[in-house]
């Protein structure tokens, strides 16, 4: 098993079932089998055999696993990797394929969708009703999927509202929300912010607001080097357009400059070309 493990899931799998234990359940495993697929397939295929051999040895394959299907055996390893057990494994791979429907279904009206990588623990959390609220754990998708790989960014509240059902643009919002099998609609202003900020004081990200309006958020960036980031970054443009601007000037100088020395060496009067001389050799005229 990894240390820290996450999980990695499109940003509309939010907007999946009608439930919330729906939800967390087939993203839980859409992320497991989508993890074993990527690390199973690294494997050669002697080392595959070998891993599938072992849990046979031990006795530990779960009921309904298929060991002829690829998926299964993939989505087996994901879980060991990942640290995640399973007792019955039909209803793994069913949720898996119902999610995945949903989100080919989505990116294909929508485009390609922004990903989430959130902690493990904190979707077990969610799921099983301790440590975080699904509220909390939606905002904090919605808030990851904006920062993304980014140290920081400006995420403002109406893209967090939107992202936490799933929707990363208000198009999508205006398009998918009145289908939404759930019928949930977006957090209020007051839910919002007492939902980041409770969020911001259990230390899940960084966060500071710079001239009332503009709210930078950072999940690797912490205090110093977190407000000295947001100073580089306020800052710099007016630094780089004055020091664009005196090189601009220093330049101008000197394309004048030239063109004044270039100017005083056409005005000097050129000496006048002497006229050449034939020279003719002194000899007598040819007598007749």
């Amino acid at each position: 098993m990894v240390e820290n493990p996450y999980f990695q899931f499109p940003l509309c799998a939010l907007s999946f079932g009608q439930t919330v234990e729906t939800r967390l359940n087939a993203i839980l495993n859409y992320s497991v089998v989508q993890a074993g697929s990527q690390l199973f397939r690294k494997l050669t295929a002697e080392q595959q055999r070998e891993f599938l051999a072992g849990w046979r040895q031990m006795g530990k394959l779960p009921e309904g696993f298929n060991s002829n299907n690829w998926l299964d055996r993939a989505a087996l390893y994901g879980a060991k990797i990942i640290g995640v057990t399973y007792n019955h494994f039909g209803s793994v791979m069913e949720r898996h394929h119902a999610l995945h429907a949903h989100i080919t279904e989505f990116e294909k009206l929508h485009g390609r969708d922004a990903k989430v990588r959130i902690k493990k623990g904190w979707l077990f959390d969610a799921r099983d009703g301790h440590g975080i609220t699904y509220r909390e754990f939606s905002v904090l998708c919605a808030i990851y999927s904006a920062i993304g790989d980014k140290e920081l960014a400006i995420v403002t509240r109406d893209r967090i509202r939107r992202c936490a059902l799933g929707y990363r643009t208000a198009a999508i919002l205006d398009s998918e929300l009145p289908r939404r099998a759930d019928k949930a609609l977006p957090l209020t202003e007051r839910q919002l912010k007492d939902t980041i900020a409770r969020l911001h004081r259990n230390k899940f990200f960084a966060r500071s607001t710079v001239a009332r309006r503009i709210t930078y958020y950072s999940i690797r960036l912490d205090g110093e080097a977190f407000r000295k980031k947001i100073l580089e970054r306020r800052t710099y443009p007016g630094f780089f357009h004055a020091s664009q601007a005196a090189q601009d000037q220093t330049l101008t100088a000197a394309i004048k400059q030239n063109r004044r020395e270039a100017a005083k060496s056409e005005s000097k009067p050129t000496p006048a070309t002497p006229p050449l001389r034939v020279w003719r050799p002194n000899t007598a005229p040819t007598p007749n």
